[in-house]
This record gives structure tokens, C-alpha cells and sequence, in this order.
């Protein structure tokens, strides 16, 4: 607790551990009280509706729409993020407790509501770890952060992301993807392919494995070193909020169940991206991802 809550910093934060703890536990009973209400006694209704796909959208029935905006309002999507970023600087053993609460009443809800704020830590991990966030010296405060714009639209609830691995002919073995990252004359990268089972892939931020060395002849023989990771937004939005899609999503997977967690198959067509850490790391951050994502699981 006292790691996590840097007491002190900001100076209105909480400087004892008994207070803190009290407050989690605060914050897990509103939410243990919310999936009791809100989610358990529709787990079945929830399963039967899963997501319509519409006009290349996949998009959520009336019940599963109303509780996500009734955890947009809960305001808990950053709960172990930083409090410079707008979160609520919760240690991560509270999140994975709201975790489990929700998987208790229902799988898909907790999945898709887990790639909203993990999606947050792992841009604030990335960005740690390739060097581009700042910290005050004196008080361990994050100063800035490269992805702090996206970081702060999915704590609001109005975006999410996704971590995009498998293609129709490469799943567990990932030194056979085909997906290719490409970079222009300006130096900007543009990614092209498709991925499959691609879980809340109707996300804006997703974080794609993607092909960006290649053998002389243009081949992808160059196995795991040949592959970097890029952030690639899905679509941009103008001031009505009408998008213009980049990647485009071409179908909602069938499963056996798990209907009201989107899964989706992606399509990227020399979608802009942005590179994350150094060309040819790609296998080594989707470990990172993969690792982190793995407690959650």
C-alpha cells in the first residue's frame, strides 16, 4: 500500500495504510453490490443476445450497453492507474479482486471490461519501459507518459483496446505470421493483414505483431527477430463523433459460448500504426503484454 500510494504525493492523498484499506474495501463492496445487481441476474440473458454486427459494427444489445455506461459513471476503468493520469492509484491485488467479483456473475462482461483499463497499464508499462515516461526525481510522480491521450480517453470509458496475435494461418506459433508493417519514405508505418479471434477487437487502440524485417527476397522467414509491435488506432473521430475507420472490422467470431464478449476478426489495410519500442522487440513486448494479461486470466 504504501508503494502504491506514494504517501504524501500528491499532497492530498491518504498518508496511512488503515485508511487506504478501508477505502478499497469501500470501493469492492459498492462493486461486489453492482455485479450482485447489475450483472449476475442477467448472465443468461446476456449469453442468449451476444453482439449484433451492424453496417461492419459490432455493437452491444440494450442490457449489455446499459452496464457498461453504468460502469463508465462507477468511474473505476483506471483503478490501479496512477493518479497523475487519472486513475485511482489502487495496488493491483484490488483490481484483481473486482476481477473476480465480476467473473463470478459473468465471464464476457468481465472480459471485455478487463481490456478497457488493462489496455491502460500496459500503454503506461510499454511506455515505461521503451523510455518515454518522465518522473520527478524527487517525488517518484510521473511527469508525462507517451501514451497519456489514450490513457486518459479509456479510464473515461469512451475507448479501449485490444492485443492482436492471431491470423487465420499462424495462432500459437507466432514466428509463422504473415502480417506486415511497412514504412514509407517519411519514415511513418503503415500495417497490412488480418487477424482472427481477436478479443474486444472493435476497440479503437490495438496493439498488433506485426512483420517489420524481412528476408532479401521479401519473404517472412526471419521467425520471432523479424517482428515488431505497433499501436495502431482503428478509427478517428471528428467533432459530431463520425468516425473514419482505419481497420476495419469484418466479422464477430461464433463460439460455443462467451457470446456477449466481442471477439472479432480484424482486417488492416495499410492502417496507419506507431511504432512501440525498437523494430525487431515485437516478441519480446507481446510477452509483456501476454504476461501481464495472464493474472488477470
Amino acid at each position: 500500500v504504501e508503494v502504491t500510494e506514494n504517501f504524501g504525493l500528491p499532497a492530498d492523498s491518504v498518508t496511512d495504510v488503515d485508511e487506504s484499506t478501508e477505502f478499497y474495501w469501500d470501493v469492492l463492496d459498492l462493486i461486489g453490490q453492482f455485479v450482485a445487481d447489475e450483472v449476475a441476474p442477467h448472465a443468461a440473458q446476456l449469453d442468449r443476445e451476444g453482439i449484433d454486427f451492424i453496417d461492419g459494427e459490432p455493437t452491444f444489445p440494450k442490457r449489455l450497453e446499459s452496464i457498461f455506461k453504468k460502469l463508465d459513471a462507477l468511474e473505476i476503468h483506471g483503478m490501479a492507474i496512477p493518479q497523475e493520469l487519472g486513475g485511482q492509484n489502487m495496488p493491483l491485488t484490488v483490481a484483481m479482486l473486482q476481477t473476480e467479483l465480476f467473473a463470478r456473475a459473468d465471464p464476457s462482461v468481465t472480459t471485455h471490461f478487463s481490456f478497457i483499463g488493462g489496455m491502460a497499464m500496459i500503454m503506461l508499462a510499454y511506455s515505461v519501459e521503451e523510455g518515454t515516461t518522465t518522473f520527478d526525481p524527487e517525488t517518484g510522480a510521473i511527469t508525462g507518459t507517451r501514451f497519456s491521450k489514450e490513457i486518459s480517453e479509456i479510464v473515461s470509458g469512451t475507448a479501449w483496446g485490444s492485443m492482436d496475435i492471431t491470423e487465420p494461418n499462424a495462432g500459437s506459433d507466432m514466428a509463422q505470421l504473415r502480417c506486415r508493417a511497412e514504412q514509407d519514405e517519411h519514415g511513418n508505418w503503415f500495417v497490412t493483414g488480418q487477424k482472427i479471434f481477436i478479443t474486444s477487437g472493435h476497440g479503437k487502440y490495438h496493439f498488433v505483431i506485426a512483420r517489420s524485417e524481412f528476408a532479401p527476397d521479401g519473404g517472412a522467414d526471419t521467425g520471432l527477430e523479424g517482428l515488431s509491435i505497433f499501436l495502431v488506432p482503428a478509427y478517428t473521430e471528428d467533432e459530431d463523433g463520425n468516425r473514419t475507420r482505419t481497420v476495419m472490422v469484418d466479422r464477430v467470431e461464433e463460439k460455443m459460448g462467451h457470446h456477449a464478449s466481442p471477439t472479432c476478426s480484424v482486417v488492416f489495410d495499410r492502417s496507419p500504426g506507431y511504432l512501440v519500442g525498437k523494430r525487431g522487440e515485437g516478441f519480446r513486448y507481446m510477452l509483456t503484454l501476454m504476461n501481464h494479461a495472464r493474472i488477470g486470466v
